[in-house]
């Protein structure tokens, strides 16, 4: 493949003398201005190599080289200036301003010749590294996808799996996921010192998990249709004990990434911690219960709430919402974040659309 030179120069014998020397092995464009060169380039006429007069009328080289240097199409095209001047200042400001050589008059071919050889050469290699870290990113990054899309799908079918005993849905985990990244999301839009966006989207990833501790519970203590009995509710609430040391010995066979299973085991042992408290399974209260399981636990009530069990109909979005801003006696919201309950006051029709759009199928309820 020839390659193309454009030569740069206000006198026309030395774009003559340059186009015979360069001819035979080259495509040779000529501009005798600097304006008329940069229009070529930015009408789509890429040289592979620059050679530049420095002292023109109108536009200098020097001034030519800066308008490229500041057009990002143009700023990997070599510019060899080529100059009659003996002073030094202007051979180190043509190299300061981006020139990657100069070349003195009067012309010598054979130092023309191989000084625009050795740096197309450079050039090309230059290129090819370029194309080749580019694929590779973009390898990179498309391998980077397929592994984040795969942690989430074991996380979710991780999840379903752990619940399926207890008849809940993937609609379910589903919409835990989504409800929680809304609110961890209006949450870091109202206080980004709380938390930023890449902990905004782990607390989400790992929000399913929350109930991972439910296959240590009986099976007939959690499908149990009627009021728990203060024994089985006792084993029922091990299961945010069961699920934090799962979850730990999950975490001990990742050569790193443990920093993240930490949000999930925070999550599954504390979703069930109440900030005024009255939680379990440690009765740890305020900031002391960590903010992911803060946040999860208004996603999780909210979604009971609105889920039609065996025991109970699906209450609306707006006595949810009702039952957990102004309480109705069995839940309050003393029991949640004042922040996180907020940041869920705001986003409101974001909450009832997540659910609305993926309900549960409805269930038979049985009589009392």
């Amino acid at each position: 493949m020839r390659h193309t030179i454009m030569a740069v120069d206000d006198v026309l014998v030395n774009l003559m003398i340059l186009e015979s020397i360069l001819e035979d092995e080259y495509n040779v464009i000529t501009s005798t201005n600097g304006e008329e060169a940069l229009k070529l380039m930015k009408d789509g006429t890429k040289p592979d190599l620059l050679l530049l007069d420095l002292s023109m009328p109108g536009m200098s080289g020097f001034e030519l080289l800066e308008k490229m240097h500041e057009d990002e199409s143009m700023t990997n095209i070599p510019a060899i200036f080529v100059t009659g001047e003996t002073d030094q200042y202007s051979e180190e400001k043509g190299l300061k301003l981006g020139a990657v050589d100069y070349i003195k008059k009067p012309y010598v071919p054979t130092i023309i010749s191989a000084k625009i050889r050795n740096h197309l050469e450079i050039k090309s290699l230059r290129d090819n590294l370029e194309e080749m870290v580019a694929v590779r990113t973009r390898e990179l990054e498309e391998r980077t996808q397929e592994l984040v899309a795969t942690h989430g799908a074991i996380i979710m079918g991780m999840s379903l799996l752990s619940e399926s005993r207890d008849k809940v849905t993937g609609a379910h985990l589903a919409r835990i996921k989504k409800l929680t990244l809304l609110l961890a999301r209006r949450l870091y839009e109202m206080h980004p010192n709380l938390l930023n966006e890449e902990m905004v989207g782990i607390i989400a990833t790992y929000s399913p998990l929350h109930d991972v501790g439910k296959v240590s519970v009986p099976d007939a203590v959690l499908n149990k249709s009627g009021k728990l009995t203060p024994e089985e509710f006792e084993q029922m609430k091990n299961h945010t004990i069961f699920g934090g040391d799962l979850l730990r010995q999950i975490a001990e066979f990742l050569p790193s990434g443990k920093s993240e299973m930490i949000i999930a085991i925070e999550i599954a042992e504390n979703h069930h911690e109440r900030y005024d408290g009255t939680g379990y399974p440690h009765e740890i209260k305020g900031e002391e219960i960590p903010l992911s399981a803060r946040i999860v636990s208004v996603s999780d009530v909210y979604d009971a709430l609105r889920s039609p069990r065996p025991y109970k109909q699906g209450f609306t979005h707006e006595e949810a919402m009702n039952i957990m801003l102004v309480g109705d006696g069995r839940t309050s919201p003393i029991h949640f974040d004042p922040l996180v309950l907020e940041a869920f006051r705001q986003i409101e029709d974001d909450l009832r659309h997540a659910y609305d759009s993926n309900p549960d199928p409805s269930v038979e309820i049985l009589a009392e």
